[in-house]
């Protein structure tokens, strides 16, 4: 996004631009947006979009766990709707910052305002997300239930402490912080290599350990997931045992389970690719001397979509399985034949006594069949 990339060079055919120093080469662009031109015309709808969708989160979330308390526990809605501030929050910075003629205007204070709240709410928005993949960690991959139940409580309240207390000292820590229209950009008044050093040090730093985190946890839970998937495909041919079940139903309840199990992975791992999608292209930016346009471009476009892809990861979230079927049978207002699915499956039979069968994978199938949605 341009409004941050303070040490990094905008090549264009119309402008470079240094921050940190006061060489500008190029006319002023007559139009409101700047450098992004019509770019920005697009950041503004997507913003707005994701604005409007952020807010359905937020109400959608309170609704549901007002109904239903015991929902409180799945880190993952309440993740979803602190994201979604964030998103408010950043979007609503940028949907102004992309006015050149009102940037241009404020004072120092308010610059160095905007410049604190978007910094804030995007490693915030990152953190919320690194708090999902260490909840992943504890119940996937070390099977550690105890402390992952102990600390989820404390995942938003960190992640908003963590996030605006680390990036702060964009109010006070540059000798003095100006908008340049030419580039949009944040002009930090300082030695080049200092202000780089200190915006990676408050801001960027983070981003870039969070994404990385995030991807290699990604990894990791997709891995021990296929692995599980491969075992049990194996022994398909030997279902687990539902005492009172007829063996044609084991077998499709057996396999009814596995696809369930894939399905919700996968929905839960979409968390963890949204701030790779959407900051991947401004690190890369930050990591540049000289950024290209195309670059340029991505960099501010791409965070724009962050409330809109927090959505989809929301309503596709495996905690909401069945609220989300009465929402479809609500809208269309006709009865339909519920698909199979794990949940289903599991209240068909709750009634019998279930003894496994599971050999080799019994730490992660398991604890999907204790818990559904592995109270993430």
């Amino acid at each position: 996004m341009s409004q941050i990339l303070y040490g990094a060079l905008v090549d264009t055919s119309r402008s470079i631009m240094r921050a940190g120093t006061n060489s500008t080469m190029a006319p002023q662009p007559a139009q409101d947006h700047g450098l992004l031109g019509d770019w920005a015309i697009v950041g503004y709808a997507i913003n707005i979009c994701s604005v409007v969708l952020s807010i359905i989160t937020i109400v959608s979330v309170i609704v549901v766990l007002f109904k239903n308390r015991n929902l409180t526990s799945h880190a993952s809605l309440r993740i979803s709707m602190a994201s979604a501030v964030c998103d408010i929050i950043y979007s609503v910075c940028q949907m102004f910052i992309f006015n050149n003629e009102f940037m241009s205007k404020l004072p120092e204070i308010n610059l160095r305002v905007f410049l604190w709240m978007m910094a804030g709410s995007t490693v915030t928005f990152v953190l919320l997300t690194v708090s999902m993949g260490i909840h992943l960690v504890l119940m996937v991959l070390t099977k550690n239930t105890y402390w992952a139940m102990r600390i989820q409580p404390y995942y938003e309240v960190a992640s908003f402490a963590l996030g605006f207390l680390i990036t702060h000292p964009y109010m006070y820590l540059f000798q003095t912080v100006q908008w340049v229209p030419t580039a949009q950009l944040f002009y930090l008044v300082e030695n080049v290599s200092v202000s780089r050093r200190n915006t990676w040090l408050i801001h960027w730093a983070w981003v870039f350990a969070g994404i990385v985190f995030l991807f290699l946890i990604t990894l990791a839970v997709n891995v021990q997931m296929g692995r599980v998937w491969r075992e049990r495909k194996n022994a398909s041919n030997t279902p687990e045992t539902v005492v009172g079940m007829e063996k044609g139903k084991q077998v499709e309840y057996s396999s009814t389970k596995r696809k369930y199990i894939r399905s919700v992975t996968f929905r839960l791992s979409i968390y963890q690719l949204i701030p790779i999608v959407t900051q991947i292209m401004v690190v890369v930016c930050n990591f540049l001397q000289r950024a290209p346009f195309w670059l340029f471009v991505l960099a501010n476009i791409l965070p724009t979509f962050q409330g809109t892809f927090n959505f989809l990861a929301y309503i596709v979230n495996p905690a909401l399985d069945q609220y989300r079927k009465r929402f479809i049978v609500f809208v269309f207002r006709r009865n339909r034949k519920p698909e199979p699915e794990f949940t289903a499956l599991n209240d068909t039979a709750s009634s019998y006594r279930e003894p496994s069968t599971i050999r080799g994978t019994e730490s992660l199938y398991s604890m999907y069949k204790e818990v559904p949605v592995m109270q993430i």
